[in-house]
């Protein structure tokens, strides 16, 4: 009597079969003879898998493409150490890199390889310059700070000045075909003004009573020096302190404001405002408030223009657009910054 045996079929669902998987059942069908059966079981495969494995040629394992790294890991490194070496270094064309390093390699080798090491190119941030004394005073005074409360903080009646332009404060990105073909597009291009007009405009916040009052230094005034900033300024800030007298006055450090005859006409008032640490923009919330006003600007008046009038109607609107609310959300931040400016040892931070 014939006994007929059947094949099990897995019971788990089966992947598509691996490339590794169908050579084996060519090389177990035609160089060890095995039948299709005892592939199937040997692999775990279905037979139709097998008959497919066996009727459909493999193709050609494709080999990686592209030129491969003409700097190994070595000179990468060696890369890496020379270009944090100086600030100089960080400011050296790629293109320029293998000659002073004298290596046989184009740009981009370069590129790659400071790709492969997580290096890229972009304009460096301006910041105002620190000296070594500049960060210890910085570093000082954020630590003397960090733990003031909310309310220390609202009672500030922080100040400063900008100066603001007609149209766009950022640089402006386009989508244009690669290569040169239109660089130099109509609409692809942004114009130049060789001489944009501006204006200066001071202001105060605080986080207790939101904004206080904004000023536009007009155009027939000085320039803001111990004289006029005494007899223009002060007496702006003497009236908000008289109505709000808990509130201490901050400024910064530029020349006027710390000239010895700027701080006898605040001691014959009796105001002494806080100490503040040099070139430190960045511990000041109304920084912030400035680009804000620039950003609403750019978005709501676009255009360049020579009219003193309508620059100024745009800059008071942004002005007024400012609420306590976002006021209070700055002020609140000040722990941040001096959370930055000690982890930054008094240096630079991202505020």
């Amino acid at each position: 009597m014939d006994v007929t045996f059947s094949v099990p079929t897995p019971k788990t669902p089966r992947k598509p079969t691996s490339r590794d998987e169908r050579l084996r059942c060519e090389t177990l069908y035609f160089e060890a003879r095995w039948t299709q059966d005892q592939i199937a079981l040997q692999l775990n495969l279905t037979l139709a898998q097998v008959k497919y494995a066996l009727s459909h040629r493999l193709t050609p394992q494709r080999h990686k493409c592209g030129q491969k790294a003409s700097l190994n890991t070595p000179q990468r490194r060696q890369l890496v150490e020379w270009v944090t070496a100086s600030k100089d270094n960080r400011r050296v064309p790629w293109p320029d890199i293998p000659a002073i390093l004298g290596w046989n390699c184009g740009h981009k080798a370069i590129r790659t390889a400071f790709k492969k090491e997580g290096f890229v190119r972009r304009i460096a941030r301006k910041k105002p310059p620190l000296s070594y004394q500049n960060q210890v005073q910085r570093l000082q005074w954020a630590i003397e700070h960090e733990d003031w409360t909310e309310e220390q903080w609202f009672s500030v009646l922080w100040s400063d000045e900008t100066w603001v332009n007609p149209g766009r404060h950022t640089k402006d990105r386009i989508t244009r075909r690669i290569g040169d073909t239109e660089v130099y597009h109509p609409d692809c291009i942004e114009p130049r003004y060789q001489r944009k007009i501006g204006w200066m405009f001071w202001g105060s916040i605080s986080g207790k009573y939101g904004r206080h009052k904004g000023l536009f230094w007009e155009k027939d005034w000085e320039k803001i020096n111990e004289g006029s900033y005494s007899g223009i300024i002060i007496p702006i800030v003497q009236e908000v302190m008289q109505q709000y007298p808990e509130l201490q006055f901050q400024q910064d450090n530029a020349k006027g404001h710390a000239a010895a005859y700027t701080k006898s006409v605040f001691a014959a008032i009796g105001i002494e405002p806080i100490y503040w640490p040099p070139n430190s923009p960045d511990l000041n919330p109304i920084e912030t408030i400035w680009d804000e006003m620039k950003d609403y600007i750019q978005k709501h008046y676009p255009q360049v223009h020579q009219s003193y009038k309508r620059l100024r109607s745009a800059v008071q609107e942004a002005w007024e657009s400012i609420t306590h609310e976002r006021i209070k959300e700055l002020v609140r931040e000040m722990p941040q910054r001096c959370r930055a400016v000690i982890d930054a040892q008094g240096a630079y931070t991202k505020f």
